[in-house]
């Protein structure tokens, strides 16, 4: 069996963009400054951010066998991202969404329709592919698949990272999944509604507490993010850069953060602001595929920053 750095189990989807200069009412038509059409979902997103940094990388999931399906599946292995696993169903329809976004804000309007097939199923994943990776990432879809995933990760010292990101409690066995995890990294809004707490510096240790993990991170958007392990705490701001479009943003985030934990001679602080600035060069161009940066240029951002930073 190859070797991978990551292997992702989640949801992977089509995503139609339209840049455009406001949302629009009833039988409204106006043009429109973009139109894009990328790949997304939680974990085949992050795994487009771990491939472009130059980590190698197989995507976990069932594929309905539609039209839809050939361009995710393209765009994942133009990254690089191979899915030689992933059973393909006779019947159904793929996840897809069209997300209008506003030129002046970058408010947003996202319409989706959800996959029709059959999830992955746990008898579906290969143990040899878990055992394969230094890491599995999970985003909570295929909940039963994930579960099984997870406890042989543990089992066999495979790292299990998890995007708990939309803040929405989707599956009933969330209280198992999230003791499995190593690398849990969830929305302010996730945060606060499994633990209770309103206050992310409350509801990160709480989490810490709770489910044992090794690090704990909470993310809120332009307002940074926040880090948790056993012998540490701190702060990091988000990166100002002129914003086109978030679509994508915390998967990306997910994504570059779980490629910083792989370098073993990276400081958490490091780690974290090596993936607030990736997200942040995302936030650049529409959609949540196309801004994602390479390692080069990720480190060159961070290095004018810090520059310009000392300079003031």
């Amino acid at each position: 069996m190859k070797k991978y750095d990551v292997v992702g189990l989640g949801l992977a989807t089509l995503d139609i963009l339209a840049l455009t200069p406001r949302l629009p009412n009833s039988n409204d038509c106006f043009p429109i400054a973009a139109l894009e059409m990328q790949g997304g979902g939680p974990v085949a997103t992050a795994l487009v951010a771990l491939a472009r940094l130059g980590a190698s990388c197989n995507y976990l999931g069932s594929l309905a066998n539609d039209d839809t399906v050939q361009q995710i599946v393209s765009e994942l292995h133009d990254n690089s991202i191979e899915t030689n696993h992933c059973p393909q169903r006779d019947s159904g329809v793929s996840s897809a969404s069209v997300i209008l976004v506003e030129q002046s804000n970058g408010q947003r309007a996202i319409l989706f329709q959800k996959s029709t097939t059959t999830d992955l199923q746990p008898e579906e994943v290969p143990i040899d592919l878990i055992l394969s990776a230094k890491a599995i990432h999970l985003d909570g879809f295929f909940t039963p698949a994930a579960l099984y995933a997870a406890r042989i990760a543990r089992q066999n010292g495979v790292l299990v990272s998890f995007d708990g990101g939309a803040g929405e409690l989707m599956w009933d066995d969330l209280t198992q999944l999230l003791p499995l995890v190593d690398i849990l990294v969830v929305a302010k809004k996730f945060a606060q509604q499994t633990t209770g707490e309103l206050d992310p510096l409350e509801a990160g240790p709480a989490l810490l507490k709770e489910y044992q993990n090794q690090q704990v991170v909470i993310t809120d958007g332009e307002h940074g993010s926040w880090y948790w392990d056993a012998d540490s705490y701190f702060h990091q701001p988000a990166f100002s850069v002129d914003v086109v479009d978030t679509t994508g943003a915390g998967d990306t985030f997910h994504g570059a953060y779980l490629y910083a934990c792989l370098q073993p001679e990276w400081s958490p602080t490091y780690r974290l602001k090596f993936a607030s600035a990736v997200a942040a060069l995302k936030c650049t161009q529409l959609g949540g595929r196309k801004g994602i940066p390479s390692l080069a240029e990720t480190l060159a951002f961070i290095e004018l920053r810090e520059q310009e930073q000392k300079q003031q």
